[in-house]
């Protein structure tokens, strides 16, 4: 055993350990070694990563899709039925738990009509999503759902915000119809805070990821990330974490540019300065 250890370099005093672990994880991108799989942590985190991303990244333009429209409709027939009716399916499921969502899923379709496999196919083929999209349509429906309900939420909070601004006032008083002010001028200009919560949802996705994949056995990121925990495996948990953060910070980076893209008040303010 101290034989191993030193091999290892766990002998070597902590700031030592610290010193080497950062230098080889910005030089070399080594996320370190696991000693219960006997493999590295970037290898094993390259393949589970392509499967959490397909799953996430389906969820995210279901939510887009979804949500979006769904907040300028709920803005559009604000108080109103419809509007009531969205609001509290929004709660309700904002409020709901992932694991009970997850396991409502599984009774209602998994169990009853129309009979969904209540899990994804086995392996870890990375393509496997596209090969058999039934066996996904409960995780990443549950998923789906889950933002959904505060992406739309803000939506149509962001929308009533402009819709009361003077410009739109002043394009209806010069004859424009609603849907024209509604998707040329409240939609538009609601859309650089959209960018922004899309940016940061991104560790939300890959935070529900592991909950999903833990109820539906799905062999990815989060199923891995539970299992090393449980192995107390410090070098996985580690540099998955890590992983993680490497995408928040992508998706806040992803954010600014679509936002100077999407918004020219950006670009005339940094070009003056």
């Amino acid at each position: 055993m101290h034989v191993w250890a030193v091999q290892h370099g766990l002998t070597q005093p902590y700031l030592v350990r610290l010193f080497k672990y950062v230098y080889q994880l910005f030089f070399h991108f080594n996320l370190g070694f696991s000693y219960k799989e006997g493999l590295s942590v970037r290898s094993i985190i390259s393949i589970y990563v392509p499967r959490t991303l397909w799953l996430a990244l389906s969820a995210l333009i279901f939510t887009i899709v979804i949500a979006i429209p769904l907040g300028i409709f709920q803005a559009s027939r604000r108080n109103t039925v419809a509007d009531y009716a969205a609001t509290g399916t929004a709660f309700v499921l904002y409020a709901m738990p992932a694991f009970l969502l997850c396991l409502l899923a599984i009774d209602a379709f998994g169990f009853h009509f129309p009979h969904l496999p209540i899990e994804p196919v086995s392996g870890i083929a990375p393509w496997a999503i596209f090969t058999d999209p039934k066996s996904f349509l409960l995780p990443v429906g549950c998923l789906t759902l889950l933002s959904v309900a505060g992406l739309s939420r803000f939506m149509r909070g962001t929308v009533l915000e402009v819709l009361v601004q003077d410009y739109v006032r002043t394009a209806r008083a010069k004859g424009c119809g609603s849907l024209r002010v509604l998707w040329r001028h409240a939609f538009r200009n609601a859309l650089g805070p959209i960018v922004t919560i899309l940016g940061l949802a991104i560790p939300g996705l890959f935070g529900g990821a592991l909950i999903i994949e833990y109820v539906f056995n799905y062999a990815g990121l989060g199923l891995q990330t539970y299992s090393a925990a449980l192995n107390v495996d410090v070098p996985v948990v580690l540099g998955i974490t890590i992983l993680v953060a490497i995408f928040t910070l992508i998706g806040n980076l992803s954010a600014d540019v679509a936002l100077g893209l999407i918004d020219p008040r950006i670009r005339i303010e940094g070009s003056a300065k």
